[in-house]
């Protein structure tokens, strides 16, 4: 099978890309509104940008061209708090997906916990494992409307993990069990690992 993108439509783009780049890990992402109304959505195209400092990025795609309260808030107030999904709490994360009016707190909607956070004013999931603290460091847009995808890259300014999920400087992922996202409404545990060894060029 041989395809040319530009031969396809965007929702045939979206679904091919969607469906050949898994698993996505989950970025739950709580932002908060100028009138003080919290946001939490899911988005899937997220991942890790840089270590020193750390910096994370997620894509956030336009719905029919207009932007999602999740960039609006983020433009209007440079902060953003990434929880990562584990499998307690799919249910409650779906449901941040439906398309709730920018007044409606989807914490409230999903049975979801505030948090306070440290540095940054909008709160964070009490239910995730390990959330991440994020200051705005820049905005780039892809593409042209009404498909217009706007690259948001943050910085950690604060890790939160639960004791459970922590040791010796690394992520236990078996206490973790991140869910990911698949395509279609497919979603995955990510509790099937295996270990390879990095080879060696100098044995």
């Amino acid at each position: 099978m041989e395809l040319d993108p530009a031969s396809l439509d965007q929702r045939e783009s979206y679904q091919l890309l969607i469906s050949a780049i898994v698993p996505r890990p989950i970025a739950l992402v709580a932002t908060i509104s100028e009138d003080g109304v919290a946001n939490l959505a899911p988005f899937s195209f997220f991942t890790g940008v840089c270590s020193k400092p750390p910096m994370v990025g997620l894509s956030v795609v336009r719905r029919r061209g207009e932007k999602k309260d999740t960039l609006r808030n983020i433009e209007a107030n440079s902060e953003f708090v990434v929880n990562v999904v584990s499998a307690g709490m799919a249910q409650a994360m779906n449901q941040t997906a439906a398309d709730y009016a920018p007044e409606v707190d989807e914490f409230s909607a999903a049975g979801l916990t505030q948090v306070a956070s440290l540095r940054v004013r909008p709160s964070r999931a009490g239910e995730s494992l390990i959330s991440l603290e994020c200051r705005l460091v820049e905005i780039k847009d892809f593409g042209k409307m009404p498909y217009i995808s706007s690259f948001v890259i943050g910085e950690v300014v604060q890790f939160h993990l639960k004791d459970a999920v922590y040791e010796d400087g690394v992520v236990d992922f078996g206490m973790l069990n991140a869910v990911g996202r698949m395509g279609r409404d497919l979603y995955c545990h990510t509790g099937d690992v295996f270990e390879m060894n990095r080879p060696r060029m100098d044995e």
